[in-house]
Formats: C-alpha cells, structure tokens, sequence
C-alpha cells in the first residue's frame, strides 16, 4: 500500500487558530481510509523568524492509504480552508504531500529550515526539483514549513505533547483546568514530563492563553507518560485529544555551530569564545557582554526575564570561556550589528587567578609597571621586581548549563532534567494517538 507523508504550515495567526488542530480535524477525516506509519508530528522550526505567527509549529501526518495523492491534497485544502484564520492577512498556508521515502534532500532542508532563514522561493525550487505535489494559499509562505515538516522526520531524540484541544462555543472563555491538578500530575509524572509549572511565580504552563481551539497540552517522554498525565487532570470543555511526536524539549535548532564571522541575522547558533570585556547591566536588569572568537566579536545579552542566564552572565570575567546558544538579532543604524539573544548558556572555563602588580614588602603598596615587559618599582623605595604576581580569584559562578526559567524557555530548548533522556526513534505501534472526549479515556 502507498505510503504519503502530508505537511502543513502556516494555518493560524496571532490571534487564533491553530496548526495542530487542523492536523487533529484532518486525522478524523483521514483515519477511517489510512493507517498511520508514525505519531502525528510536530515539529518547532526556527523560533527566530520575524514573521512567525507564536511558536513557529508545522504538522506532518504519516500515513499508508489505497487513496490518490489528489485526493490526499483535496481531502487536506478543504480542512486548511475551513479552519484557516481568514481575517488575518498575514498567515499563508502552504501544503506539501511526499509520496514513499523521504528524499535526502528534503531531509537536508528540514534541518536547515530548524536554524536559517529559507525563502518560499527556495521552497517552491525545491518542490518542483522534487516532484513534490502541493498548494499554497496567498502567498504560500507555510510551504517552507509544510516541507520541513516532512523533512524532519525525528530519526533522533524527540518527545512526544499530549494536546487536549476544546470545543469552539469555550474558545472565548477562560480555559477550565484544575490547578491543584496539575500540581499533582507534574509530581505524579517527574521527570517523565517537563514544563507543567514555574515553581517561582506558581504560574501553570500548560495552558495558552489566547482564544485558540487548544485547552492544554502536557510535554513528556513517552506516550503511556501522557496517558497517565491526562488521567490525573481535571478539567471541562474538552473535545478531543491528540498524541504528537514531535522535535520539542531537544535543542534540534542548535544544530549550526558557527563562528561569529559566520553569523547571519535571525539563525539560532551556538558560539564557543571568551569574554573580551567586563559585562554591562543595562536599563531593564538586561546584561550584555562581548564574546570573541578567532573570527571576530558579537554582543551577547541575557534579558531580565531570562532568570539565572542573566545572573550568570552578569558574574563572568573578561577571559572567561562560555558556549553561547540563542537566537541572531540585527540592530539597524549608522553602524549595523548582530547581537545572539541567549536562550542558553554553558560555562565552559573560569579564570580563577588574575595577574596584578607585586606588593613592595616593605611599604604595603602596590609597585608601578616600568613600561611594557620591563617589570615593577616601588615609587617610595625604588625596590624593583621582574614578574607580576597571580592572585586567586574567589568566583561567585561555577562551570556548568544555565537555563532560564521554566516560564521564558523557547518549545525548542532542552530543559535540564531531559538530559542523559535523549533517545533514537526505532518505531513502535502507534495505536491510541487519539480520541474524543466524553469521559477522559
């Protein structure tokens, strides 16, 4: 039986809508007439993109099916069309239908489109090459994503999002989820689930906030994790329910270890140097700080929301050595320049002792330098010495990943406790990914 992989991007806007649930109409309409080869999956692209409309999220459902790569095509456009944000004129749908393997090239594209700025022009080349069918709408911007869905086909670490979405009369309403509950389901599921609560504020994550059709959706390892975590929800409203596989919670965008000289506006990269300068706290609690390497220099900044990257930063000395992952951002004017927004920042090296001038043992103060290399003197008592002395350093920062707070991290980034999860994909049965809701089953 054929086998078809159909993605689809670009479906909502900053108001409303959304990707995935037009993934989760689609896979009702689909289910009766296909089998599907693999979880739904959800895949985080660049968060960098300026014209993203949130959390720059594509679909690709995998499936075997008797039906046409036409009818495929048709059966999705009137699902995208149905459901699309059609006041908005900024969203531009695109869908892609790959029929058997994946082309490497496809596959090659998808990780790209995780970290760098693709063009619809690019995407529209690439299909034709490909002989890939698809459709686009308006100006088809959502083909880069739709594409790149199907490209990323999650070979390698991935986690999976339990997504309960709601029924459309409550998409104006105040969301109704229990917050006791899912206090008890983050401690019930740690650290087989991750990113329920921010501890420090008490803030519930799980819920979006906007009038879209989703009611929450619980991030963990495994499917049965998920399951378990819906069981011990409370909650009302709730239509229906879908298991993604999907690239979040796994730093996939942090996959381009650049240099600075290689660094272009709106990439996410990860660059390894030294502090050239002492850091600056600027209005707001933002600090920013030099960071060079063999090739040239970049601001680094930690915003005030960013928690302990900020603190972290903000206690590093010229020297110390750090790998840098965030997201490229241009500042316009006279002199144009780059500055990585810190997502994530790793300490690699401290500088634990600092050369100063040597102490005269008989006056108690500090000597002069003479000029360059040409050692020390006392001003009062002309007593002279060669070298300068190297004085520990007492470092309030130790070596170690710092992360901001649960309620500032981006879908993409790693949160602590997955590390040492990361797991490949080695294909499991991929019954039970969804489900209607009349009593939580």
């Amino acid at each position: 039986m054929p086998t078809y992989h159909l993605g689809i991007d670009d479906t909502d806007s900053l108001k409303k809508g959304c990707t995935t649930y037009v993934g989760a109409l689609l896979m009702e309409r689909l289910l009766p007439q296909a089998t599907f080869i693999d979880f739904p999956n959800l895949i985080r692209l660049n968060p960098n993109i300026p014209w993203k409309s949130r959390g720059n999220a594509a679909i690709c459902l995998r499936i075997s099916t008797p039906m046409d790569c036409d009818y495929i095509l048709k059966m999705a456009e009137e699902v995208v069309e149905e459901n699309r944000d059609r006041q908005d004129e900024k969203n531009q749908p695109g869908i892609a239908l790959v029929q058997g393997e994946v082309p490497d090239r496809l596959k090659r594209f998808g990780r790209r489109a995780l970290y760098d700025v693709i063009s619809t022009e690019d995407a529209i080349c690439l299909a034709r090459e490909l002989g890939i069918k698809y459709k686009t709408i308006k100006g088809g911007r959502g083909l880069v994503g739709a594409l790149a869905a199907i490209g990323n086909t999650l070979e390698g670490d991935h986690t999976y999002e339990l997504i309960v979405y709601r029924k459309k009369e409550t998409w104006e309403r105040p969301r109704q989820v229990d917050r006791e509950s899912v206090v008890e389901m983050d401690k019930e599921t740690y650290p087989y689930t991750f990113n329920n609560l921010d501890y420090e504020t008490g803030r519930v994550l799980i819920t979006p906030h906007g009038p879209d059709p989703i009611l929450f959706g619980v991030r963990g390892e495994s499917p049965g994790v998920l399951k378990q975590a819906l069981k011990l929800l409370k909650f009302s409203g709730g239509e229906r329910w879908v298991i993604y596989r999907s690239n979040q919670g796994t730093e996939a965008h942090f996959v381009n270890k650049s240099s600075v000289a290689e660094l272009r506006p709106y990439q996410a990269a990860v660059i390894e140097g030294e502090l050239t300068g002492a850091p600056k706290v600027i209005r707001g609690g933002h600090v920013i700080a030099e960071l060079g390497d063999a090739t040239g220099r970049i601001d680094i900044a930690a915003y005030e929301k960013s928690g302990g990257v900020q603190k972290v930063l903000r206690d590093l000395l010229p020297g110390d050595r750090v790998r840098a992952y965030g997201g490229v951002n241009p500042h316009e004017g006279e002199a144009p320049k780059l500055t990585l927004n810190l997502e994530k920042l790793e300490v690699l090296e401290l500088v634990l002792a600092i050369a100063r001038n040597p102490v005269c043992e008989k006056c108690k103060v500090r000597m002069k330098a003479k000029g360059r290399n040409k050692g020390y003197k006392c001003e009062k008592c002309g007593k002279e010495a060669k070298e300068p002395v190297m004085e520990k350093l007492e470092r309030k920062v130790k070596e170690g990943v710092f992360l901001p707070p649960p309620r500032s991290v981006r879908h993409l980034t790693k949160p602590l406790q997955r590390y040492g999860m990361e797991k490949t994909w080695v294909g499991v049965s991929v019954d039970s990914f969804f489900g209607l809701i009349n009593a939580k089953d």
